[in-house]
């Protein structure tokens, strides 16, 4: 498992679908200000500092750019084992396919971790750099423990599209949209059992963050009730990772046809069962 994440890592300098993490989650402050700018005086906060653009910017990243992002990225990075043709040797040595997909899936719960310190960062960047007032220890502090915090969760909350997609190949742009169109919906759940246990509002509720001003929303939600929704979704990624059939039980379809096996790689993955 430790060197299929140590893979993962070195390939992925060469993936230019980064990208779109660098620049998707550098624009979630800068729409943070825009709309702070745009707002009607009765919606504006007169208070607007480091710590309301950091805000804003949690709210953004857990309703429309994590999403999106994690599954884009996270459906691609499996999805490159078709398009590169590597399915070919993975059909050839001991490592079942849901043992591929499990480190893979880990390796981009630590992305997720670096993805969180980066949109921190930015949102410290830009609030400097347009002169917001309230940088403080305390304020880094929160900003970090809920950043962090809420891309480990977007991240379960996402898990279980990017582990269905990547049973299939070709999957994860499809699945990117479902991702964005779920996020974009967390806004419209204002109260009920619904909005309690909403994956991505339940990410928000587990790292404490009030969404009161964001949604309306009379009360605050249960953080037993987002731990055990984000609890079910990691219950639901681990079956679709276990009933993941390996490579030399089912037909894998890329491309524009099936994966074949030259006579000697079939002899070696008979061996392989035995």
């Amino acid at each position: 498992m430790l060197s299929i994440i140590s893979s993962e890592f070195q390939k992925i300098k060469r993936y230019h679908i980064l990208l779109i993490g660098i620049i998707g989650l550098a624009l979630s402050p800068v729409l943070g200000l825009i709309t702070q700018s745009v707002s009607i005086e009765e919606a504006r906060n007169p208070n607007f500092d480091l710590s309301a653009l950091i805000n804003s910017t949690i709210w953004n990243n857990a309703t429309i750019f994590m999403p999106v992002i994690f599954t884009l990225i996270g459906g691609y990075l499996i999805n490159r084992e078709c398009a590169d043709g590597t399915l070919k040797n993975i059909f050839v040595v001991p490592v079942p396919f849901s043992k591929l997909l499990a480190g893979k899936l880990l390796f981009l719960g630590l992305l997720s971790l670096i993805w969180g310190l980066y949109s921190l960062t930015t949102a410290i960047i830009v609030g400097v750099c347009t002169g917001l007032q309230g940088l403080s220890i305390s304020v880094l502090v929160t900003g970090l423990l809920q950043m962090t915090g809420l891309s480990i969760c977007v991240y379960i909350a996402v898990l279980p599209i990017i582990a269905l997609c990547g049973k299939t190949s070709g999957l994860f742009m499809s699945g990117s949209v479902i991702a964005f169109v779920l996020g974009y919906c967390s806004m419209f759940f204002k109260s009920g059992v619904l909005r309690e246990v909403y994956p991505f509002l339940a990410s928000l509720a587990v790292i404490g963050f009030d969404t009161a001003s964001y949604i309306n929303a009379e009360s605050q939600s249960s953080i037993l009730m987002g731990m055990l929704s984000l609890g079910t979704m990691l219950l639901i990624s681990a079956l679709l990772i276990v009933s993941a059939k390996t490579p030399g039980e089912t037909k894998a379809r890329y491309g524009k046809g099936n994966i074949s096996l030259r006579p000697a790689q079939r002899k070696r993955l008979e061996g392989n069962k035995h």
